[in-house]
């Protein structure tokens, strides 16, 4: 049976303040990137690689009830969604789009990221939420994995 999105659900948004709020991100990065990137060697994400990027990133989380359900890091200089995930428990529950919708609202700018191409479940997302699939030279290509990966924009 399909779970039910929770239209009651209490989000905070806010910027990691911490080196623990920067852990537990981390933490949910490998967890939740683990699980959803089935195609991704074993492996592939660590906390240790997250802590590595939100030295150069902004980091938000979305937190209902002191507890943590959703990251993303954006590299302010080029308004690049570097990583967004939510918690497993916590999917199609909106706080990935919450996030998206917090940080453009932040930003005043358009966002752009990169998508795996076998990771369909986020392509629909970002396809329903506004996102376009952009086209240029540097938009697409085949990461050292051999995996195909393309760009989008959400103006």
């Amino acid at each position: 049976m399909a779970r039910p999105v929770c239209s009651t659900l209490t989000l905070t948004i806010r910027k990691a303040r911490s080196a623990a709020d920067i852990a537990d991100a981390a933490a949910l990065y490998e967890r939740s990137g683990s699980e959803a990137f089935t195609w991704r060697p074993k492996g592939y994400f660590k906390a240790e690689d997250f802590v590595q990027f939100a030295g150069e990133e902004d980091v938000w989380l979305a937190l209902a009830s002191g507890a943590l359900l959703g990251i993303l890091s954006l590299f302010e200089p080029e308004n690049f969604i570097h990583c967004l995930y939510v918690d497993p428990n916590a999917q199609r529950l909106g706080v990935g789009r919450a996030l998206v919708d917090y940080v453009r609202r932040e930003t005043g700018c358009p966002l752009t990221l990169k998508l795996d191409v076998p990771n369909r479940r986020a392509i629909a997302f970002y396809e329903a939420t506004g996102w376009k699939r952009m086209t240029g030279p540097d938009d697409y290509g085949t990461d050292v994995y051999g995996i195909d990966w393309a760009r989008y924009r959400l103006d």
